[in-house]
C-alpha cells in the first residue's frame, strides 16, 4: 500500500488496519480498512502516475494498482499512442492509461459503467483522451456462439451495470477502423470469458499484427487457453502465463493460468 498509494492515503488505510485488525483477520476482508477511504477517496501512484479515485473505487485500486496484476510480468504502460481496455468497468485501467499519457478505448458490456467511466476521467481531467464504447467484443466471426459470462442470458440480467437488451457485438478491427487507431501500444483484456472468441482463429485476426503488448485475463471454464497462447505466438509475440498470485505457469498447464502476458520484445 505504501508503494502504490500517496502517504496520506497510505497511512489513512493503515491507520484504519491497524484500528480493525481483528475484524479484519476474522472476517478475511480488507473491507473494515477500506473505509477510511469512503468520504475522500485515495491518491494512488501506479507505475509512477498519478491517479485520483473516489471512495467508492479505492478499494479497487488495491487489486489493480497494488497488486499490479495486469503489468506485473514486465509490460508497461504507454505514455503516449493508443490502449485498448476491453472489459473497461469503472474505468481504474483507462484512466490510469491516460494519466500517463496515452489515448484510450474504453470498451464495456454494461450499460451503467460507461458514466462511472466518463466521471473518473473527467476527475483526473483526461477526459479529451478517454472515449467510452458500450459494446460485446467479440471475433470477427459473426456466425460465431457468444463466450462468457456475459453471454449468459441469467448472467447478463444478473450483473449489477447491465441495462435491458445486451449491446451490439464488436471486433477489434472494426474498433480500431472506428477510432482510427494505426497501432496499439497495450490492450488489456478482462471480458470473463469472451476472450476466446477475441482471439479465435475462425475470425480474421489481423489487427493482431499492429498490436505491441497485451495483458489478458483467461478464464479456462469458457475455452482453451494454450489454443490463445498458440495463436498470440503465430502473430509474433512472446508469452508467459501465470496464476492468480504470479508464480510461473508452464504451457502444459495452461488452463490452471490465470494471466496471460503477450509481448513482441520479450525475451
Amino acid at each position: 500500500m505504501v508503494r502504490c498509494a500517496d502517504t496520506v492515503s497510505a497511512t489513512r488505510w493503515i491507520g484504519a488496519l491497524t484500528a480493525t485488525l481483528p475484524t479484519v483477520i476474522r472476517t478475511r476482508s480488507l473491507i473494515s480498512a477500506d473505509r477510511a477511504w469512503a468520504r475522500p477517496g485515495g491518491v494512488f501512484k501506479p507505475d509512477g502516475t498519478l491517479v485520483r479515485l473516489p471512495g467508492s473505487h479505492a478499494a479497487g485500486a488495491r487489486e489493480m494498482y497494488c497488486r499490479d496484476v495486469y503489468l506485473r510480468s514486465g509490460l508497461t504502460m504507454p505514455r503516449s499512442g493508443w490502449v485498448l481496455d476491453l472489459g473497461a468497468n469503472a474505468g481504474l485501467f483507462s484512466v490510469w492509461a491516460a494519466c500517463a499519457g496515452a489515448r484510450v478505448v474504453a470498451i464495456e458490456a454494461q450499460q451503467k459503467f460507461a458514466e462511472e467511466t466518463r466521471l473518473l476521467a473527467a476527475q483526473n481531467h483526461v477526459t479529451d483522451r478517454v472515449q467510452t464504447l458500450t459494446a460485446m467484443v467479440s471475433g470477427d466471426d459473426r456466425d460465431a456462439q457468444p463466450v462468457g459470462v456475459l453471454a449468459d442470458d441469467a448472467q447478463w440480467a444478473a450483473a449489477t451495470h447491465s441495462a435491458g437488451d445486451r449491446p451490439a457485438y464488436v471486433s477489434i478491427g472494426q474498433v480500431m477502423a472506428q477510432y482510427g487507431i494505426d497501432r496499439v501500444g497495450l490492450m488489456k483484456v478482462d471480458i470473463e470469458g469472451g476472450e476466446f472468441s477475441v482471439f479465435s482463429p475462425a475470425g480474421d485476426l489481423a489487427w493482431l499484427e499492429h498490436v505491441d503488448q497485451i495483458a489478458l485475463e483467461v478464464h479456462p471454464e469458457f475455452g482453451d487457453v494454450g489454443a490463445v497462447v498458440e495463436t498470440l505466438r503465430r502473430y509474433g509475440f512472446s508469452v508467459l502465463l501465470q496464476g492468480n498470485e504470479g508464480e510461473r505457469v508452464g504451457d502444459v498447464e495452461a488452463n490452471d493460468a490465470a494471466y496471460a502476458y503477450a509481448s513482441r520484445d520479450r525475451k
